[in-house]
């Protein structure tokens, strides 16, 4: 390691004499100007971190944190929500509308970590298993509740516009809840390419490639073949001023075979053959509306399945004139402030129609219809900051039928509607 220069040495003495948290938050981003600037070099900014990790780890006290050499960032965060809850649904085979009133709440805490050389790590853990909710129902008088790995991946980071992220992690499909549902972290392996266009512009190529269901191939032969859903899309990301257009189509599509034993809070398992969906997804963005960080968002969202037919009339066994292939949202929203402050508010609203063929009623918003196909509708929300970091959100959905004489479990709902009011805590 060749000398540093006096002024560079005492700069990072002084860094090594701030307090450990600040060494450990802030240090970063100034190594990363000291490379800029041509003080040091790559190797020598690692080398730079390493130590500074070590000093932490040395100067804090016994017993508190003790942090591996690898390490270079390490975050802890998450959330409490206390919902209240008021919903009645009418299925298509009866008149009897059925309430119910929940109390529930949702823990999550989540880790994040930076390692050298491109690598990092993360895991999740939040309350109830399923998949596509974190919820849990306060019930059963004092009894305590448990707690599941939502997230656990690994990710390698080669070059700033390359990543692969492997394990159970977060969504890297831009989508909104009409097709995938925002609690579900898929699993298996993803690559994401980004590629510049100047200035901010940028067009990313993201790819996910989710294992469904594990299934013995030994016993069940061909049949037994492991459930896999393929996802790809391509992301741009347009600047014109102060307005930023995205614009994302992708397609996703199933191997052939069976998924069973889902724990989602509306599990409709089955076949996941003649799924091959079309999808696109965007948003139009207005940003510095009235002055300030308040914004106006459009957002869209669609799927279209190219084998509806035979899906509705093998996988459901209904005919293949009620195929309804096309699922579709449209939607807008009003930020005012940036949503991080105290006094920040904002509002949305979007409509949809999931057709019966058109989605996977596993992956598709669960508090939409229930998960329901077959179901047209509105989605409203708002949300103000209380204080920085705990917001009171209020959440309402009504659906009705598209075709009134399904009467099946996937599509049998004839209305529903559902109020959530959330005190959401974020530490």
């Amino acid at each position: 390691m060749r000398k540093l220069p006096l002024a560079l040495l005492a700069l990072c003495g002084g860094i090594a004499l701030t307090a450990a948290t600040a060494v450990a938050q802030d240090s970063g981003p100034l190594i990363d100007l000291l490379v800029k600037k041509g003080l040091i070099n790559d190797q020598e900014a690692e080398e730079l971190r390493t130590d500074l990790t070590k000093d932490f780890a040395t100067n804090t006290s016994a017993g508190k944190l003790n942090l591996g050499s690898q390490i270079t960032e390490f975050k802890l965060g998450g959330d409490i929500r206390l919902r209240h809850q008021y919903q009645e649904t009418r299925s298509q085979n009866t008149t009897l509308t059925t309430n119910r009133t929940r109390e529930r709440f949702r823990f999550r805490f989540n880790g994040d970590v930076q390692m050298q050389k491109g690598w990092s790590a993360g895991f999740a853990l939040e309350t109830a298993s399923a998949a596509d909710s974190g919820n849990q129902t306060f019930e059963n008088g004092a009894d305590d509740y448990s707690i599941s790995l939502a997230r656990a991946y690994v990710a390698w980071q080669p070059r700033n516009d390359l990543k692969f992220v492997a394990g159970k992690q977060r969504n890297p499909i831009y989508t909104t809840d009409l097709v995938w549902d925002g609690d579900i972290n898929p699993q298996g392996v993803a690559e994401l390419y980004t590629l510049s266009l100047g200035g901010k512009d940028t067009l990313e190529f993201r790819a996910l490639q989710s294992i469904m269901d594990d299934n013995n191939e030994a016993t069940a032969g061909r049949a037994g073949n492991d459930a896999w859903l393929f996802a790809q899309q391509a992301v741009l990301t347009k600047y014109f001023g102060g307005t930023k257009l995205i614009l994302a189509p992708g397609y996703m599509v199933y191997s052939t075979s069976t998924v069973s034993g889902l724990t989602n809070e509306t599990p409709f398992n089955g076949d996941t053959s003649n799924l091959s969906l079309v999808t696109f997804a965007g948003e139009l963005e207005f940003a510095n509306v009235g002055g300030g960080a308040n914004s106006v968002k459009l957002y869209w969202d669609s799927s279209y399945n190219t084998e509806a037919a035979d899906r509705v009339h093998k996988v459901y066994a209904l005919p293949t004139a009620d195929k309804d292939a096309f699922a579709w949202l449209v939607g807008i929203g009003y930020n005012h402030g940036s949503g991080k402050l105290q006094g920040d508010w904002s509002v949305r609203a979007d409509y949809r129609r999931i057709g019966l063929g058109s989605v996977d009623p596993n992956l598709s918003d669960s508090d939409f219809g229930f998960g329901n196909l077959n179901q047209s509708g509105y989605k409203i929300g708002a949300a103000y900051n209380l204080v920085d970091f705990c917001s009171l959100n209020l959440t309402y959905f009504r659906t009705s039928d598209i075709r009134d004489t399904l009467k099946h479990a996937v599509a049998g709902l004839d209305k529903s509607s559902i109020l959530q009011v959330d005190l959401v805590t974020k530490f």
